[in-house]
């Protein structure tokens, strides 16, 4: 009996309370809740067309940004890269248009490109590196104790680059075009030409998404090239400087010491910082551009004059 009372006194309240809350509403507290949120919503349609003013400008700030960045670049990279062969190494899930913005930066920068390769994820995949240790120990015929990332890297690097400053620039038809095939037929990479141009130098475009086993794949193969060559850079998107990110993965390994880095190659300033950080690595330096974690600043201070 006590439970049912306490039940019927609850519900009695309840209703009480909801009338009591329309005499309210209706009568003296109308006029205030009714202007009050009058005003709200004035308020927020005012910083709603504030916001979009704001986006506007900034869109229209950084369409002027690309569009002077554009006019810029032929005169900023003039000259840095003349000479120079640089083979273009492509990770998976880039946008393609990104490597050709690059190339094409190559070449108004006085280089050419050597050789184009594309690593596809099989090489980073732990379940296929006993298959890719394999293949890497048969090309260099055995006789080499290093882990299977740091081997298979040496031997793609070496057929991709002039080691010991060989003559550059040269097509080949060489164990290169072996090694290149070998590597292929695995799965690992995908190359189109059927005759190697080795160069000295390498650019190394990734994706701003994550690439699964990249931290344990990807410095290695940075190194080797690095090791090879006379100059190593890794480029790629906005975001890829997330910890698991490849700009992540190598500003947080210790080939950040040796292997430069720019951070927004979908940018066309990322992609001439990208050629002046080229520069700069063939001059002896090192650094890690763009606007993301761990960046060293936007560009290398002074850039690198032709």
């Amino acid at each position: 009996m006590i439970d049912f009372r306490y039940h019927i006194v609850s519900i009695v309240a309840v209703f009480m309370a909801l009338a009591v809350g329309i005499v309210l509403g209706s009568g003296p507290l109308k006029d205030d809740i009714s202007g009050f949120l009058e005003d709200r919503t004035q308020q927020l349609a005012q910083e709603k067309v504030a916001l979009q003013n704001d986006i506007s400008a900034l869109r229209a700030d950084i369409s002027a940004s690309e569009d002077f960045a554009t006019i810029a670049q032929p005169v900023l990279v003039d000259g840095l890269l003349t000479g120079r062969v640089v083979a273009i190494v492509v990770l998976p899930d880039v946008d393609g248009g990104q490597v050709d913005a690059v190339e094409d930066a190559v070449d108004a920068a006085g280089g050419s490109v050597g050789e184009r390769v594309t690593i596809e994820p099989a090489w980073f995949d732990p379940e296929r590196s006993e298959i890719l240790s394999r293949v890497a120990d048969t090309l260099t015929r055995g006789g080499r104790d290093e882990d299977t990332y740091e081997l298979a890297g040496q031997v793609l690097a070496e057929a991709l680059l002039a080691p010991g400053g060989r003559p550059v620039g040269q097509p080949s038809t060489d164990d290169a075009v072996g090694v290149l095939a070998a590597f292929e037929n695995e799965g690992f990479i995908a190359a189109d030409e059927d005759e190697v141009t080795r160069g000295d130098t390498a650019i190394v475009v990734g994706p701003s998404g994550v690439i699964p086993g990249a931290d344990v794949a990807l410095p290695p193969l940075l190194a080797a090239l690095d090791d090879v060559g006379v100059g190593t850079v890794l480029t790629a998107a906005q975001g890829s400087d997330d910890p698991a990110g490849v700009i992540g993965v190598l500003r947080s390994s210790r080939e950040d010491g040796v292997v430069s880095s720019e951070d927004r190659v979908e940018t066309v300033t990322g992609v001439t910082v990208t050629i002046a950080a080229l520069a700069e690595q063939v001059a002896g330096g090192v650094g890690h551009y763009g606007t993301g974690e761990g960046a060293d600043g936007p560009a290398p201070d002074p850039l690198p004059r032709g």
